[in-house]
Parts: structure tokens; C-alpha cells; sequence
């Protein structure tokens, strides 16, 4: 399974919805949640074996790994990576004209953190 592409992620998922929320590295906000839906492909029954249960948990963990992986690669987009720290940060946390998030745009002006 791949990394997070964020330090902070959420993963909201139920049995109906696969979730995932990805937070900017440096100030924390939420940039982007994925969301799809989930259709078992089996029928709804009152009673289901021990071993029934367990392959339908064994499905939905494999098809959540699935989506997590799909949801990790398609919130690139929604990020930008810095080349000096590597941090991935919203849109306000990078100096577009620098090409640095704000932290390592601070260091090179030789600032504290400009928060």
C-alpha cells in the first residue's frame, strides 16, 4: 500500500463509502476529500457463515486498499510539492513566484516562519 501523499489523512470509510480527507503539511487544512461509493457485488442476507463473512470482509478491505491507492495518486493534483522540503502544501502555504512552500520561502529570505 502506497504512503499517504500528506503527513495527515483521514480515512472516513464505511461500508457504503470509501473516504479519504488530505490535510496541507504546514498549515493543517483540509484540501481535498475523495469519496466512492461502494456496491458489494453480493446480495444482502439476514444470515451469512463464518467463512461468507469473512471473504466479504477480505473483499471490501481489498477493494478499500484499491481505493485508498486511487484517491492517494488522484490528490497530487491538488497539491504542490515543494522541491527544497518536499512537504506537500495547499495553495496558500506556497509562494508560486519562489517556487517554495512558505517555511523553506522563509528561510531563504532568511525570515522566521511567516505563518
Amino acid at each position: 500500500m502506497l504512503e499517504p501523499v500528506t503527513k495527515k489523512f483521514e480515512d472516513g470509510s464505511t461500508l457504503e463509502t470509501f473516504r479519504f480527507t488530505f490535510f496541507c503539511d504546514i498549515c493543517g487544512k483540509a484540501v481535498k476529500e475523495i469519496t466512492y461509493p461502494y456496491k458489494p457485488p453480493f446480495k444482502a442476507k439476514f444470515f451469512i457463515s463464518k467463512s461468507e463473512r469473512r471473504a466479504r470482509e477480505l473483499l471490501w478491505l481489498h477493494d478499500h486498499d484499491s481505493a485508498y491507492e486511487r484517491a492517494n495518486k488522484e490528490v497530487l493534483l491538488q497539491f504542490n510539492r515543494c522541491p527544497a522540503c518536499g512537504k506537500r502544501v495547499c495553495e496558500d502555504c506556497y509562494h508560486e513566484l519562489e517556487g517554495l512552500c512558505r517555511e523553506c520561502s522563509g528561510k531563504v529570505r532568511g525570515e522566521k516562519d511567516v505563518g
